[in-house]
């Protein structure tokens, strides 16, 4: 049996670099996990003794980075390691360093230095959250594994991160009554978010599989999709089409209503009826 060792009540630091190991390690997806106090060892034996024994965030071993004053983590010395022994797939290694500089910005406090550090809409960040999880659960090791899924979600995330910043240079680029607009094929949505902040006012996005489009403007009261609404339903009598109560966005597909009927307009049929606007 693989066991992943990490110290007791952990933080975003142990838990991240034990889900390194079991996700992507070869061979340890099943390895069992045992705590011990910050610092020891199991059944105090050398840290790095037994191969089938990995130690992180405790034991001063490999996976341990409490006894150098370096800029660096056990998360960082977890991913380097596995990015030294080809165990990660070229499209998982830009994903996972963005989320390794996170949690090692996070363990040596850099927080501080954030934006409004004190405003509360950092309490939803990660390494608080797991902070109050250990009050409602109350139990170390399945605190840890619901992270795992927590973290598995947050890879997807970056995932879908980086290939919108990738096609942010394919969006098609044109002029409308709403100011800079955009429109693009992908089954991608966060390309939406990411053109909207990068200074696009509308965003228009057809799924080049499903077929189904939606149509988003910056959160601003000043913008009323209406009539781009009115005109395309006056074209399309077959798709459904949703004007959102404020009126920011337009859609015709919700994972929140698998019923939508995907429209026929192309892409650059409704790029052409919101310059008609």
């Amino acid at each position: 049996m693989k066991i992943v060792v990490s110290h007791l009540s952990p933080d975003l630091d142990s838990i991240t670099a034990s889900w390194l190991v079991i996700r992507f390690w070869p061979g340890w997806h099943n390895a069992e996990i045992k705590l011990v106090p910050a610092g020891s060892t199991l059944n105090n034996q050398p840290p790095d003794q037994n191969p089938d024994i990995i130690h992180v965030d405790t034991g001063l071993g490999r996976f341990d980075h409490h006894q150098t004053n370096k800029n660096t983590c056990a998360t960082k010395k977890v991913f380097l390691y596995l990015l030294k022994k080809n165990f990660l797939a070229e499209k998982h290694i830009k994903p996972l360093e963005r989320m390794v500089e996170y949690v090692n910005l996070i363990d040596h406090f850099q927080e501080i230095n954030f934006p409004q550090a004190s405003n509360d809409i950092y309490e939803f960040c990660l390494h608080q959250i797991i902070i109050g999880l250990k009050s409602t659960i109350g139990d170390d090791v399945k605190l840890m594994k619901n992270v795992f899924i927590i973290l598995d979600g947050i890879f997807q995330v970056f995932k879908n991160k980086i290939s919108a910043e990738e096609d942010l240079n394919k969006i098609f680029t044109f002029t409308s009554k709403w100011g800079k607009s955009g429109a693009i094929e992908s089954k991608n949505e966060e390309i939406i978010k990411l053109a909207l902040k990068s200074g696009f006012n509308i965003i228009i996005i057809k799924d080049p599989k499903k077929g189904n489009a939606r149509i988003k403007t910056r959160p601003d009261k000043k913008i009323d999709l209406t009539p781009l609404y009115q005109k395309i339903k006056s074209i399309d009598k077959k798709g459904t089409w949703f004007l959102h109560i404020s009126k920011n966005m337009l859609l015709n597909s919700s994972s929140k209503n698998p019923h939508f009927v995907a429209t026929p307009l192309s892409l650059s049929q409704l790029v052409e009826i919101t310059k008609s606007i």
